[in-house]
């Protein structure tokens, strides 16, 4: 079977769907089952999505498909046309909250991560909205069968794009065994890039500084309530790339009266991020929504006590493995993680649960089960 795969819509390594790409991609090139990948993509970003593999072929394009409005009209008027030259049995669009054709020549299959948009006030400029609001939804009932990460999407998938049930499978995210898993804090430390600047002990939060979504100011808020009232001496780390509205991120920390014990790392590399996970004291994940939430995962797998939003999909991957709040309350998101910072018994029951339930995801199983789904539309 030769698979189209369409890898637009991946930022280039920097999100969680570049994530899921990255790991598919490689859990594919592991068992290729007789099936042959034709990867469609920047010719810059190969390194991050195609890996050497006789079942791998590389399409490169250049950066001009990097203007977005250029992009999806290519995936419209190019992409059928590139489909049918290139005689594929099934086209995989992994990206496909982002990038979707209005048709192909042969069986599509998408992975719609979330529609976040309609939980999240405010949260992409007014055409993003137009285009996730009017267009994605119709796109969407056009796929031959929808993949998603969790059943709390499935849930969006079917009620708001309006796609049958039967047609949506749900295949989990997994946190990567070989990079994220225990280790002595002080090791971690030691390792970990000067650059990354932290003071143990530390509260972690790794997400791109979006705001309102990623919900960093209420998480800076319940920060300086924990330094104001119980006088903890840890430090807040926020690690991730400056995205929509992070001024405002900034100017929340700037003004908690805390900004010293506050750190913006900026971009991590891959290589720090499973560090700074296994030096941290508490992993806090407060996003107002998630398709799947897989820093909660890997924080986990790591050994870290986690905390995160008792909203979306969160609490179906925390399960009982972490310590559930509300996002939108400043007092609730300090107590949970004041539960995890006094109780010792509580932080070590939790990390431990975690570590286990980590072990319940993994990317060879989603690969499989992904491989499955493209096979059977390409049967229709």
């Amino acid at each position: 079977m030769k698979i189209g795969i369409s890898t637009f819509g991946g930022d280039g390594g920097k999100s969680g769907i570049s994530q899921y790409i990255m790991q598919l991609m490689r859990e594919f090139a592991r068992q290729p089952d007789g099936n042959t990948f034709e990867v469609i993509g920047y010719r810059e970003e190969r390194d991050w999505f195609v890996p050497e593999s006789p079942h791998m072929v590389h399409l490169p394009f250049e950066n001009y498909l990097h203007s977005p409005l250029r992009n999806v009209f290519w995936h419209q008027a190019s992409l059928p046309g590139l489909s049918r030259r290139r005689k594929f049995d099934v086209l995989f669009l992994p990206a496909g909250n982002r990038r979707l054709p209005l048709t192909a020549p042969c069986p599509t299959v998408g992975t719609v991560h979330d529609f976040s948009s309609i939980h999240v006030q405010g949260k992409y400029d007014r055409a993003r909205m137009i285009y996730i609001l009017k267009v994605l939804p119709f796109l969407v009932r056009r796929l031959t069968h929808v993949l998603t990460v969790s059943e709390s999407s499935k849930k969006d998938i079917v009620e708001y794009a309006r796609v049958p049930a039967e047609k949506v499978t749900v295949t989990p995210l997994a946190a990567n065994p070989g990079v994220y898993f225990p280790r002595e804090r002080e090791e971690a430390l030691a390792m970990l890039s000067p650059s990354c600047k932290v003071r143990p002990p530390y509260i972690l939060y790794t997400s791109r500084l979006e705001h309102p979504g990623k919900n960093h100011s209420r998480l800076i808020g319940a920060f300086a309530e924990l330094k104001r009232k119980d006088k903890i001496p840890h430090q807040l780390v926020l690690a991730g790339s400056d995205w929509d509205r992070a001024a405002e991120v900034h100017l929340a920390a700037e003004q908690s009266g805390f900004a010293g014990d506050i750190l913006f790392t900026g971009f991590v590399s891959t290589q720090d991020l499973p560090l700074l996970m296994q030096a941290a004291e508490v992993f806090v994940f407060p996003s107002l929504y998630e398709g799947f939430g897989l820093p909660i995962l890997e924080a986990m797998a790591c050994g870290t006590p986690v905390a995160c939003s008792s909203i979306s999909s969160m609490p179906e991957v925390a399960g009982d493995a972490g310590v559930l709040f509300d996002p939108y309350d400043e007092g609730s998101i300090a107590a949970a993680i004041r539960s995890i910072i006094t109780q010792t018994d509580l932080r070590k029951r939790i990390a431990a649960r975690g570590l286990e339930r980590s072990k319940l995801f993994s990317w060879s199983a989603t690969a499989k089960r992904t491989l499955e789904v493209l096979r059977s539309a390409a049967r229709q």
